[in-house]
């Protein structure tokens, strides 16, 4: 738990910056990588990836029995 809320600061930092740049810099060069920060955010915020690991767990092992 500590380390993810260390890893959603940081990631908020780094939003916030690629914020400021987007605003400040006219051709919009940090496009993709605003994208890409803020779906790691919300994938984190929203532990995406633990649900997804128990849909495809459940849907593989439960099937048998």
């Amino acid at each position: 738990m500590r380390y993810k809320n260390q890893i959603k600061y940081t990631l908020q930092l780094v939003i916030c910056v690629l914020l400021g740049l987007e605003v400040s810099i006219q051709p919009n060069p940090y496009t993709t990588h605003l994208i890409i920060a803020l779906t790691l955010y919300i994938c984190l915020k929203y532990d995406i990836a633990q649900k997804i690991e128990n849909s495809i767990a459940s849907w593989l092992f439960d099937w048998k029995s």
